[in-house]
């Protein structure tokens, strides 16, 4: 079930937050980051809005987002906020009011505001204090907010492959999944099964 784009990101996590969190990824033993400057960060956001539908609205002015240095620094500096968040809560240590102080500050660049569609119906959006970065940021927060609110922490892991760095949500039934992917849980069982067999002691 893995989905690539340009850059070779992947949507497999079950969350938007998370998704982002994956965009830090290894390739070939080295960490590659997929947003490298404002053109990935653009794209990647394309294509995550089109896997995350159930997104919130976010009510904008119309004004297209400027994809800049400063918005792709924000995104990762909270980027690597959330990964050490789902570090922590993975490895069941105890999160403090600190872990949480960029998720708040992006939380408050938004309001949850009623707003009437042209059919005369009342629908719930967020409207933003900042048309550029919050149209982004708020987002990706809300999807933290919920992933760690309203879904159960024992179902978030790290990817049991050694050289693998993704996250993701265990939707599975019996919640048993340990692999962010079927590519991942071959790679992982193909070592295994190698240095098992180099391991083994022959007769002579």
């Amino acid at each position: 079930m893995e989905e690539k784009i340009a850059g070779d990101a992947l949507f497999l996590s079950g969350s938007l937050a998370l998704d982002l969190v994956n965009t830090e990824m290894i390739v070939r033993r080295k960490k590659q980051d997929l947003l490298s400057s404002p053109n990935d960060l653009a794209q990647w956001w394309q294509a995550a809005l089109s896997h995350h539908p159930e997104r919130e609205e976010i009510a904008g002015d119309g004004t297209p987002i400027a994809w800049t240095i400063d918005l792709l620094e924000e995104v990762k500096r909270f980027r690597q906020s959330l990964r050490l968040l789902c570090s922590t809560l993975v490895e069941e240590q105890t999160t403090t009011p600190p872990d949480l102080t960029m998720l708040n500050q992006l939380l408050a660049l938004g309001y949850r505001s009623a707003q009437a569609t042209p059919q005369g119906e009342i629908i719930a959006v967020y409207r933003v204090s900042d048309q550029q970065k919050g149209r982004v940021l708020l987002p990706l927060a809300l999807s933290a907010l919920r992933l760690f609110t309203e879904t159960q922490r024992q179902r978030l892991h790290k990817c049991k492959n050694d050289r693998c760095i993704l996250f993701f949500y265990d939707t599975s039934k019996g919640g048993t999944r340990q692999w962010c992917s079927l590519g991942c849980l071959n790679r992982s069982r193909s070592s295994h099964h190698y240095h098992q067999h180099r391991n083994v002691s022959y007769p002579r």
